[in-house]
């Protein structure tokens, strides 16, 4: 097996691992700023665990060489964080997971403006698609009172999809220690409100689960597998974190996705499907071209 297959199935294994994560946000039942403070600096943990065994005696200049990219890379990564958390609370987390997979279409409208990228009618089709998608997503927890965590959900989608054209960006630049950054920063945010450290039993378990493995791991997968195989491939299987994530809740605590999310998030995410096999086959024709050159 290539390493390249080999990376891809680790990033399954990421999607698995991170899919009850909004589960046990439910579960644990503690206060948004809470939540978000024992996110961030307990997540923050392992991370630094993390950088220490790979920088090792070089830790603190690989913290330093992120420089203004991965400062601003990190409070995209914390802005992540904290709608993340506010979404969950805030409206159905089938409505949270659908909407962050659309994060690949921001990444391309994002391209669009700040990367030059001339986009072909379908992509623009797909983009219309998608956003569409997501008004009627939005729809229909207007009569909900969902709508704020929706509109989280279309925050934290719009981080995400930056910070992939941030990294690509700047690509030459391991902006591994700036989501330790990130982490501290969302910490932060919390700081100034009431933050319960009265938790019981099954709460620390639920947050230990939460930060020291759910969240860590796939993200250290994330930073890694693109380095291996295509990010376009990595994007694709992370898309069924909002599968696996919807049947969690469902099955758990009987929470159903409604009419409106079924409607909304089958055209998200076979708009995101197009668009991410047009990618491909973008990238494999240039390939192909770029290997014919150099044969002749």
């Amino acid at each position: 097996m290539s390493k390249s297959s080999q990376w891809l199935l680790l990033t399954g294994l990421g999607v698995l691992i991170i899919s009850p994560d909004s589960l046990l946000i439910r579960l644990v039942n503690i206060s948004d700023f809470s939540l978000i403070f024992y996110r961030s600096y307990l997540q923050a943990v392992p991370l630094f665990l993390f950088c220490l065994f790979i920088y090792r005696r070089n830790t603190l200049s690989a913290f330093l060489a992120i420089g203004i990219p991965g400062i601003v890379y990190a409070l995209l990564f914390a802005t992540t964080h904290i709608a993340f958390v506010y979404s969950i609370q805030h409206t159905a987390v089938s409505n949270t997971l659908v909407i962050i997979a659309g994060a690949p279409i921001f990444s391309a409208i994002f391209s669009i403006i700040f990367l030059n990228e001339k986009p072909s009618f379908f992509t623009w089709l797909i983009i219309f698609i998608a956003l569409a998608s997501m008004f009627i997503i939005g729809w229909g927890s207007y009569t909900t009172l969902g709508i704020f965590g929706d509109f989280m959900a279309i925050i934290c989608a719009i981080a995400m999809g930056s910070g992939v054209v941030l990294a690509r960006y700047f690509k030459k630049i391991d902006l591994v220690p700036a989501c330790f950054v990130g982490c501290i920063i969302a910490g932060l945010f919390t700081l100034p409100f009431e933050i319960d450290f009265n938790l019981n039993f099954n709460q620390i378990i639920y947050l230990s689960l939460m930060c020291f493995i759910l969240l860590p791991i796939p993200f250290i997968i994330m930073t890694i597998a693109p380095k291996y195989t295509p990010a376009y491939q990595v994007s694709l299987v992370f898309l069924l974190e909002s599968v696996f994530g919807t049947a969690w809740v469902w099955i758990i605590i009987n929470e159903a996705p409604s009419l409106n999310t079924i409607l909304g998030g089958t055209m998200l995410l076979s708009s995101v499907l197009i668009y991410m096999i047009l990618e491909t086959r973008k990238s494999v024709s240039y390939t192909h071209l770029r290997a014919h050159e150099t044969d002749s």
